[in-house]
């Protein structure tokens, strides 16, 4: 008797059960969290990156305009950038800088490094932004003068 009382209680323990259940649960609290934490990071990080290129194309276009050269708007665009505060401690920095016609185009690479539990999967995300300016100069009556091109830039691409 003894035996089977036993036998009929090990086929019935479910002591492991809410063991098992509680880890699944946990890992998957640590993952949604680890995604609230640095989604609103990252697409902050990717904003910052925006911005930073649109100031350095309007950096590099003023630059030209004023009768700089382009390696000389590429030097203050780089200047410009080295200025910015390292958002999340990743600096913005000058991929490249190119023109055509009145258009200067700037591109800025960085990158964010995931904080949370997400770092397992991917540690970091690199993160490239193009911002685009366009030199346009204000003549003596205070009003936009439209030029036809930069004398640094091409034409055409």
């Amino acid at each position: 008797m003894r035996v089977r009382r036993a036998a009929a209680a090990s086929r019935h323990d479910q002591r492991g059960d809410y063991a098992i259940f509680i880890a699944v649960i946990a890992s998957a609290l640590l993952l949604f969290g680890g995604i609230a934490y640095d989604a609103p990071r990252l697409i902050t990080a990717r904003q910052h990156a925006a911005h930073s290129a649109n100031e350095a194309a309007r950096v590099g276009a003023a630059t030209i305009a004023s009768g700089g050269t382009i390696d000389q708007a590429r030097n203050a665009a780089q200047k410009r950038l080295a200025s910015v505060s390292p958002l999340y401690g990743t600096p913005v920095l000058l991929g490249a800088l190119s023109c055509v016609g009145t258009k200067v185009e700037a591109t800025v690479v960085t990158s964010y490094s995931n904080r949370s539990a997400l770092a397992v999967f991917r540690e970091s995300q690199p993160i490239v932004a193009v911002g685009a300016a366009e030199a346009v100069l204000v003549g003596p009556s205070g009003g936009p003068i439209q030029l036809a091109y930069l004398p640094e830039c091409p034409l055409l691409h």
